[in-house]
């Protein structure tokens, strides 16, 4: 996509936040997003790990702190995220993708806060002790464990996640919280039938709730796959603000650079022993225009060729989810 001065201009002058990606970190990776100008993401470290696995990815993560300090920075508050625009480096935020790594113990998110997880999800697909997964066969709604991580996530200041969760247990969890939740990375099914994408009722919950949709490039939740381009996810965003406006719509892109397939294979089979739980179209192709993260900048000249003010493409872009953070996280 060919950038303007106007959209050069803009973006950099931009704060751009990624709700999630789950790219392998390395320095290429960390390289990308400087490239686009990215000014934090948020990192999945654990999907499927226990606490242990989980904490020996948290200390390879604080190594790199240490020996990419050039290029990247840990955020634990939202000061943090200003700190890495002003120093043009990319902030990092700690966040799970399932509660595993607590394993039956909810005091365990204290120690994991303190670390400097400030983002986790309920559950990833499949059912765990919080509640079901998007994919499970039948879905029961929230758990009294669940309830109980809530009221801790709540009390510590962790954004809650519920992107892969499934639609039951999602409106049991905005009606418990008391603080705005969010969808990092999911679409809209009634733009994509597809059974982890999210219905407008569950999407205008989290955003009565005062909560964001993050608008996702992965390729098996756009209507075209791997043909997607662009443009395809600009609709993706409009149909999201259309719906719910322009406060509760920003960036969750899902990338997964440098993923090996097994990764997939490891990520979507969890407990089951007969493999795959749900199947991916590989070699996976994000959608063209958008690719890896040092496209950042092609989203801004998009949604400024669709007619998007600056100041709601700021909202886009990274000042809602900062608005968020500052609501949902201690400082």
């Amino acid at each position: 996509m060919e950038l303007t001065e106007k959209g050069r201009t803009l973006h950099e002058s931009a704060i751009i936040i990624d709700g999630l990606q789950v790219s392998r970190w390395c320095e290429a990776v960390f390289r990308n997003n400087r490239k686009g100008g990215v000014t934090t993401v948020s990192a999945t470290l654990a999907v499927h790990e226990g606490f242990r696995q989980t904490i020996e990815n948290i200390v390879r993560c604080n190594e790199m702190f240490e020996n990419h300090a050039d290029l990247i920075l840990p955020v634990k508050k939202p000061s943090d995220i200003l700190e890495a625009k002003q120093s043009e480096r990319t902030g990092y935020i700690f966040s799970f993708q399932n509660i595993s790594p607590i394993e039956d113990d909810p005091s365990l998110l204290s120690i994991f806060h303190a670390l400097g997880v400030r983002v986790i999800q309920l559950t990833y697909m499949q059912g765990n002790y919080a509640g079901q997964g998007c994919l499970e066969r039948i879905d029961s709604g929230l758990t009294n464990f669940g309830l109980e991580v809530i009221e801790e996530m709540n009390r510590l200041g962790i954004l809650i996640d519920l992107s892969h969760v499934g639609y039951e247990t999602t409106m049991d969890a905005v009606e418990a919280s008391k603080q705005p939740v969010a969808f990092t990375h999911a679409n809209p099914r009634s733009l994509w039938e597809h059974p982890r994408n999210k219905s407008d009722e569950e999407i205008l919950a989290v955003a009565g709730k005062g909560g964001i949709i993050g608008a996702n490039i992965f390729p098996a939740f756009l209507p075209s796959g791997n043909d997607a381009t662009i443009e395809e996810y600009i609709d993706v965003i409009d149909h999201l603000v259309g719906l719910t406006g322009i406060e509760h719509v920003a960036l969750g892109t899902d990338f997964t650079e440098s993923q090996p397939r097994e990764f997939f294979d490891w990520l979507l089979t969890g407990k089951s022993r007969k493999g795959p739980i749900m199947g991916l179209d590989h070699p996976l192709k994000n959608p063209k225009g958008i690719q890896s993260a040092q496209d950042f900048p092609n989203i801004t000249q998009a949604l400024l060729n669709r007619g998007y003010s600056d100041s709601d493409i700021k909202k886009i872009m990274g000042e809602n989810w900062l608005r968020l953070y500052r609501e949902v996280w201690e400082d």
